[in-house]
């Protein structure tokens, strides 16, 4: 993956989110049962949503009728935003190779290969929304998802 598990997370959130808004109306939905939704564990969980918070990505309320929503809609949201919030810009400006001192003047071996790919997927998490990916998100999708993640 190109970005963190913990950019991950946030888009799967974000999803959640999104699909509890529209199938419960736009009231406040818990981090608890984000969590459990997502069947993630909540500290995570709890982490990733104050991270949207700060980047102003999601609003949230404390107390017993509080919880977190999605502050832009769905189609506002953009995949480049979240992993900005998330990752920062290291994945846009970073050598394929890891090393320090790789740019234009001093490339690595691989630097104008990777380039064009690194900047084609900026455009397309920019081009990316929350929105675009609710259409094939499901309960049935987060499961075989997380799943796949645990040890045989």
């Amino acid at each position: 993956m190109f970005y963190s598990r913990t950019c991950q997370y946030a888009i799967w959130a974000l999803l959640e989110l999104a699909r509890e808004q529209e199938a419960n109306g736009k009231g406040w939905v818990k981090a608890e049962r984000v969590a459990q939704n997502l069947r993630l564990p909540f500290p995570m969980t709890a982490k990733v949503l104050q991270m949207l918070v700060h980047a102003r990505i999601l609003d949230s309320v404390r107390g017993p009728t509080g919880g977190f929503r999605l502050r832009l809609s769905p189609e506002k949201i953009r995949l480049f935003d979240v992993v900005l919030a998330i990752d920062g810009t290291e994945l846009f400006e970073r050598c394929a190779l890891g090393l320090p001192n790789c740019d234009e003047s001093n490339p690595c071996p691989v630097h104008f290969s990777w380039t064009p790919i690194r900047d084609q997927l900026k455009e397309i998490l920019k081009k990316t929304t929350i929105s675009d990916l609710l259409k094939v998100w499901s309960p049935q999708v987060i499961s075989r998802i997380v799943e796949s993640f645990r040890p045989v």
